[in-house]
């Protein structure tokens, strides 16, 4: 039987592979999804005070720069707030606003990067031939002018971050910054700026018609009408044929909202056809994680609120990922904008029904719809929570201290998908931390019983054409917005190394900067 190994997959953040056994008309028979780095950053963390947690976490990953440091903060509040004799309400609500704006925010930047810069080409004119030139790679006008707005969303980014990537000012309790009423017009005028090149959500029938025919009108939209021809693009290519996930999906939810009675984007699971909201308590009580294949020892997985932190073991000879296999009750689960649009009920101008074959469908074309639609309606919001700020009120709590015992866990919906951060403190010090990401929802390896991850499963059954270049098995991976930095990060074996590394600075005065 054929064999196919992809490694490394291309144009997705970070490094993973994937093992394809075909029959012999190139049908994928069989699929194995690969980390093969290991991520240690939980174990960093061990007998540090809880508010060192975000900033050590934090680095985990440069793309989604903002996340980790967040979920950890969340932890560490959760616990706090758990803890006995310790009087910690929680942060105060304009922190809450401006998380939300700033993640709302980031949503728009990581959005554009995944849709412009890591699927786009594969609907460009220049690798599929399909006539939309403005999506071809460093030439063409729609991806440049996407790049440019990048950049503008990455300064508003660094403006409450402090910097970015890494921003330092969201800390456990709050935000360790104040932002003044100048700060919030500046950012304010930056997504404004982004929001006009894009267009407005009204407008996508309309734009949606000039694509199919052939026309563009700027006035409409630049933005919108590159990322629909995107839509249009992979629909034209056969991307709702492909990449047929579980059809079942999990999301922690986000934006908080304060003042409201609910998340704006949900919590909760779709299975068996129909949406289940659930709290917070829910949500952790069913999530287990395997480690059949994975490289870690038994008493790495399990319960995340209970388990270790994890714990290598590489000479296991069935494992064949870094990455956990995480279920909820037992079963495997697709997270990202698809699974939150889908538990939100929310189908903007029903895009997914009528051009993805149903609006709770998984598959490779309906995820790209759902992140577009995503990008709209957040956008949408992020203006009401920036107005809804106060610079006047506080953005930290005055009753924060790392002095508690307690345990908590931080939910957090990054634009990839579902994070969580499980936090023990003991008298004051980390005892124990987990960290579930994204990534390995979707593409982690198998579990005990055989069931195979979202992305494994999802490329089983699709045909490969051309077996030296698996094309829509390479579409359907990059559907899934794959951070393999959040997921893995280096093992090195016990053996010392020693390199010389030449500046890249030129000599200044006799000296190197």
């Amino acid at each position: 039987m054929p064999e196919i190994d992809i490694d490394p997959t291309t144009r997705i953040e970070g490094h993973h592979g994937i093992h394809l056994e075909v029959d012999e008309d190139g049908t994928v028979t069989h699929a194995e999804s690969k980390m093969e780095m290991f991520r240690g950053a939980e174990i960093v963390t061990l007998g540090r005070p809880p508010s060192d947690a975000p900033q050590i976490t934090g680095m985990v990953c440069g793309v989604c720069f903002l996340c980790h440091r967040l979920c950890s903060s969340k932890a560490a509040e959760d616990a706090a707030m758990n803890a006995d004799g310790i009087d910690f309400g929680g942060p105060p609500d304009n922190a809450v606003l401006l998380r939300d704006a700033v993640e709302g925010i980031f949503y728009l930047w990581n959005h554009a990067v995944h849709l412009f810069a890591l699927v786009g080409p594969d609907y460009s004119d220049a690798v599929a031939g399909t006539g939309f030139d403005r999506l071809d790679p460093l030439e063409g006008d729609g991806y440049m002018g996407a790049m440019e707005n990048q950049r503008k969303i990455m300064k508003a980014l660094a403006q409450f971050g402090g910097r970015a990537p890494h921003p330092v000012s969201y800390v456990p309790g709050g935000l360790a910054t104040n932002a003044d009423a100048t700060t919030i017009e500046s950012v304010r005028s930056r997504v404004a700026e982004v929001s006009n090149w894009l267009g407005a959500t009204e407008n996508v029938p309309q734009v949606l018609e000039n694509v199919q025919n052939g026309e563009f009108d700027p006035s409409l939209g630049p933005g919108l009408h590159d990322i629909v021809s995107i839509l249009v693009g992979a629909a034209q290519e056969g991307a709702a044929g492909i990449g047929e996930g579980p059809g079942r999906y999990y999301s922690n939810g986000m934006f908080e909202q304060p003042g409201e009675d609910d998340l704006y984007l949900k919590r909760g699971v779709y299975r068996n056809g129909s949406v289940e909201l659930m709290d917070k308590e829910e949500i952790i009580d069913g999530i287990t994680e395997d480690t059949e294949y994975a490289w870690y020892t038994d008493e790495s997985g399990g319960d995340p609120t209970k388990a270790q932190p994890p714990e290598p073991k590489p000479e296991k000879e069935q494992a064949y990922s870094w990455g956990k296999a995480p279920r909820f009750e037992g079963d495997s689960m697709e997270v990202g904008p698809l699974a939150r649009m889908v538990i939100s009920d929310l189908d903007p101008f029903d895009l997914r029904a009528a051009l993805g074959g149903g609006a709770a469908k998984s598959n490779t074309l309906n995820r790209l719809i759902a992140r577009a639609q995503e990008a709209l309606v957040v956008r949408d919001k992020v203006m009401d929570w920036l107005d809804a700020i106060d610079p006047a009120k506080p953005f930290m709590a005055d009753d924060w201290t790392d002095d508690f015992t307690g345990k908590g866990v931080g939910l957090f919906e990054p634009s990839r998908g579902t994070l969580s951060h499980y936090m023990d403190v003991q008298d004051g010090e980390i005892e124990r931390y987990q960290i579930i990401t994204p990534t390995i929802w979707n593409l982690g390896p198998r579990d005990a019983n055989g069931q195979p991850s979202p992305l494994e499963e999802g490329v089983q059954g699709d045909v490969v054409q051309n077996m030296d270049n698996p094309m829509n098995v390479l579409r359907t991976i990059r559907s899934m917005d794959p951070c393999l930095a959040c997921s893995v990060h280096v093992q090195s074996p016990e053996k010392e190394y020693e390199a010389d590394i030449e500046p890249v600075a030129p000599d200044i005065g006799g000296r190197r900067c």
